[in-house]
């Protein structure tokens, strides 16, 4: 079973992104709400994938992939932002994000980013 940690400031989106998940029998190990937890959770739970909003609390996302990278290179690290500006997808891609999800998102497109992350 493929496990995931969900890393996003929001409430919904981790609801929803949870729902979808788990509809599609992958494991959601762990959450957290802003980049230090989920720099620590990976840590902990050392998931196959994890779901990273960009704009968090603390640490934001592209310094907790620049870490979770450095630590964990095996995790597959799926990007999720409305802020999906180019520079913002360049530099996501240069620090080893092996995915990028705009939001709103739906269950196919995380499926598929899941699919093309896993290989």
């Amino acid at each position: 079973m493929i496990k995931a940690l969900i890393a996003d400031d929001d409430e919904i989106t981790r609801v929803l992104l949870r729902s979808m998940l788990r509809q599609n029998h992958i494991e959601v190990v762990g959450e957290a709400r802003n980049g230090t937890d989920a720099q620590a959770l990976c840590g902990k739970f050392r998931p196959d994938v994890l779901f990273l909003d960009i704009n968090m609390p603390k640490t934001n996302g592209m310094d907790a992939l620049k870490t979770i990278k450095a630590s964990h290179p095996q995790i597959a690290v799926i990007m999720i932002s409305s802020d999906a500006t180019l520079k913002n997808v360049k530099e996501a891609c240069s620090v080893g994000a092996d995915n990028f999800i705009v939001k709103p998102f739906s269950q196919a497109k995380i499926m598929d980013a899941i699919a093309r992350s896993l290989v």
